[in-house]
């Protein structure tokens, strides 16, 4: 779980690990109701989004889909839990 804190607006980066011979061509992500989410770009393996707009002790659950060069599709969640302490 990514801990931020609710005033920032924090990049989230997602390592894509095990992609064998595949790169990344693009990422999309899930929109989070309340929160803006802003793609930031893929270096490598490696995705990042601009996450800002989260509400003190709420946990969100960011989902990204990537589509790889071989026209495969993989997704991830990741936690992400607001907090300013």
């Amino acid at each position: 779980m990514i801990n931020l804190d609710p005033n920032d607006s924090a990049n989230v980066s997602i390592n894509w690990t095990d992609l064998g011979n595949a790169t990344l061509v693009s990422v999309a992500y899930t929109a989070i109701p309340g929160v803006t989410l802003t793609p930031q770009g893929v270096n490598g393996s490696v995705s990042t989004v601009r996450v800002s707009g989260l509400v003190h002790g709420r946990t969100y659950q960011l989902e990204a889909t990537a589509t790889l060069s071989t026209g495969e599709t993989l997704n991830r969640n990741v936690p992400i839990r607001a907090f300013n302490g």
